[in-house]
């Protein structure tokens, strides 16, 4: 049975629910908690004398040594004082398991007390009844002490509706005063609109020789506040002709009970015939005592009364499946099975009911669960050829010195390339730790490259380089006019990303009011644009990227911890290039790449063991640079140190190629706007959007451009 749908059930009844360990220690409660003096959170595992008075203590051990000894309902009835009243508990005690025992308990306090008011009121009503009619016929000077000391609510009216007398209690109810009702007030004016007409007709008709109507009935009445009152009145004729006594009992909190008590049967009803699935009751006879409306459906008629296996399963005996045995003992019973009539599989659960009356129900819910179990044979049917493929795609990679635009073949690089490969096969959200010049921008590309997001934009932004007046604006966009200087609608980095990947460089700097919009953007709730109504929800993938200790953020309050949570999916961490030396020739080859041979010196012995013994602070970046600064100067130069070396000269200028090649006039643009964009990407350190800005381009032009002349 689906959590929901059985706390549902639980809330929706009027009883708690508490289990207790057969050494009488509090497991759990359920359904009616509130009427604990304590939260439920100071009775678990506390012992019955820790929390009870020892009277009722020691009435509830011996109900659940009995439940134990006999396997029987056990009925008790205690109470308990709260905030000094008195409050009145009845209890079903069953054995549930082998060292547990299930208590149902319901507070019946009101209905004592309301019982009790009713029983005192109608003893009161009839033995006052009675005396003031022989005593009224003798004298009004009579009857007048015991009617105004009446312990109920009395008054004498006239034929006209004139209340005649009014006693204190009548007052109380009301909130008039006695001078203010007698020979003032008419009755009928008490009366609530809808019932005036039934209680004029027997008024009338009462004081008529062959009247006959009742002397006890319900009505309601307006008192001085305005507040509507249900009364439960009792008449009587006096000799006085056309007088009668009427005294009355507030039943108002009982009418507000039984209210209460058909809203949550009304309720019951609803959950039950709510449920998706196909829902019956049945007796320890096997007759079915009810079932839902899609069970009926199912079945083509009501079939309560009937068999459960005759009329649900077409069997003249009962199902090898049944477990009701288990569930008449207490037990709660989940299992699946392939139906022999249809053939489809099913789900069900079976638990026990107690009833009132001391019988348990077995209830069995069961849902359709076929497609899921079709989707699993098909799932389980593909998995060897996953794995091949698998085993396949991580061979390759161990053997890889370069993956994307990634250049290494250590260990270290390895295992990366192995996170990658996974986190591209799925679409969750990744956060990659490393320091800076680590390349974590490069790996979010090649994560992005390698996706089934490939077609749609990857969308790098340097969280901690925009102003933070500025963060909405540039995440969310504008619409023409929102503010002064918004000439025309502008997208935000959210809607460029729709379809792709969103790139968050430095997602620390993000401050948490944003973090909170970004989130609900995140979940699918969507965002709107500054100065518009509309709703956008885009589709993205967040990459995110940071040098910093986002837990230790966490802990701090400079991050929501809702935010890390559903940013920080799928963890990579870029080793430093201090720990990777092994790849920095690989790097060093990749990087001269960029230059045509003719520009860069030889990379002598002493230059390779410099560059192997520096510990690199800035990382792959900072090799980058420096092997820049070695094309452009024709010098090593490590944090400011020149390497004592004589470096040999290239044979040509470090310059851009002249050099015109074979072939038609498209071929010479594109080879030299190949070398362009390859030259601006060297001094902007692979960053793409400065290199666009520098170029003067577009981000998304840059990126075409890239694809198109194999640029990586």
């Amino acid at each position: 049975m689906d959590s929901q749908i059985y706390k549902a059930i639980v809330n929706a009844i009027p009883d708690m629910i508490i289990r207790i360990s057969q050494s009488g220690v509090f497991r759990s409660f359920e359904g009616a908690t509130a009427e604990l003096y304590w939260p439920a959170e100071a009775y678990l595992g506390k012992h019955l004398n820790d929390v009870l008075p020892k009277e009722t203590a020691d009435l509830f051990a011996r109900k659940i040594e009995a439940a134990f000894r006999t396997n029987e309902v056990q009925y008790l009835e205690y109470s308990l004082r709260f905030d000094g009243r008195r409050r009145y508990y009845e209890s079903r005690m069953i054995r549930s398991n082998e060292d547990e025992a299930l208590a149902i308990v319901r507070n019946v306090t009101q209905e004592k007390a309301v019982a009790a008011e009713l029983r005192r009121h109608h003893e009161d009503l009839e033995s006052l009844v009675k005396e003031r009619t022989a005593e009224l016929s003798r004298a009004e000077t009579s009857y007048r002490s015991i009617f105004h000391h009446s312990g109920s609510p009395s008054i004498i009216v006239d034929h006209d509706f004139t209340i005649a007398m009014a006693n204190s209690k009548f007052e109380e109810l009301t909130g008039y005063a006695r001078e203010e009702i007698e020979g003032q007030m008419k009755w009928i004016d008490f009366i609530a609109a809808s019932d005036r007409e039934t209680v004029t007709r027997y008024h009338y008709t009462r004081r008529r020789t062959d009247g006959q109507v009742p002397s006890e009935y319900e009505c309601q009445i307006t008192d001085r506040r305005g507040r509507t009152l249900d009364i439960f009145i009792k008449v009587g004729m006096l000799p006085e002709p056309g007088r009668a006594i009427a005294s009355l009992i507030d039943i108002t909190s009982l009418k507000r009970t039984e209210k209460d008590l058909r809203e949550r049967e009304a309720l019951y009803s609803a959950i039950l015939e709510g449920y998706e699935g196909m829902l019956y009751f049945i007796s320890n006879d096997y007759r079915i005592r009810f079932m839902n409306e899609n069970l009926v459906r199912a079945v083509g008629r009501d079939a309560v009364g009937e068999l459960c296996y005759e009329a649900l399963h077409n069997r003249r005996s009962k199902c090898p499946w049944c477990v009701s045995d288990q569930v008449f003992e207490g037990e709660a019973v989940r299992f699946e099975m392939r139906n022999p009539n249809d053939k489809k599989w099913y789900f069900s659960v079976n638990v026990p009911i107690p009833m009132a009356d001391g019988i348990t129900y077995c209830q069995a819910m069961i849902r359709d669960i076929d497609q899921r179990k079709r989707m699993e044979e098909a799932l389980r049917d593909s998995e060897a050829h996953l794995r091949k493929e698998n085993l396949r795609l991580r061979s390759t990679i161990k053997q890889r010195n370069k993956f994307g635009d990634i250049v290494g073949s250590s260990e270290a690089m390895q295992q990366v390339y192995e996170l990658m490969l996974m986190a591209a096969s799925s679409d969750a959200n990744i956060i990659l730790y490393g320091e800076s010049g680590t390349g974590k921008e490069l790996v979010a590309s090649a994560v992005h490259n390698m996706s089934d997001r490939r077609e749609g934009n990857f969308v790098p932004v340097n969280c901690g380089a925009i102003p933070e007046a500025l963060l909405e604006r540039e995440f969310f966009g504008h619409r023409k006019g929102a503010f002064t200087g918004a000439t025309e609608d502008k997208q935000g980095y959210l809607d460029e990303a729709d379809g792709g990947t969103l790139f968050l460089d430095e997602i620390g700097e993000i401050k948490p009011d944003l973090q909170v919009k970004l989130l609900r953007a995140i979940e699918g709730g969507g965002y709107t644009p500054i100065g518009s109504n509309e709703v956008r929800k885009p589709d993205f993938r967040i990459i995110a990227a940071t040098s910093r200790n986002l837990t230790e953020m966490v802990q701090k309050g400079g991050m929501r911890s809702d935010f890390f949570y559903r940013v920080h999916v799928i963890p990579v961490h870029l080793p430093p290039l201090r720990q990777r030396k092994e790849d920095i020739p690989l790097l060093v080859e990749h990087f001269l790449q960029a230059y045509d041979r003719k520009m860069h010196p030889v990379i002598s012995g002493n230059i390779k063991q410099s560059l192997m013994a520096y510990e690199w602070p800035g990382n792959v970046r900072e090799l980058q640079n420096v092997l820049y600064r070695f094309v452009t100067l024709k010098r090593l130069d490590l944090t400011g140190e020149t390497v004592p070396e004589t470096i040999a000269e290239p044979s040509v200028a470090a310059a851009p190629s002249t050099e015109i090649p074979d072939g038609d006039l498209s071929d010479a643009i594109a080879a030299y706007e190949k070398q362009l964009i390859r030259a601006a990407l060297v001094r902007c350190r692979w960053n793409r959007t400065q290199t666009a800005k520098a170029l003067g381009i577009g981000l998304r032009t840059l990126q075409r451009k890239m694809k198109t002349l194999g640029i990586h």
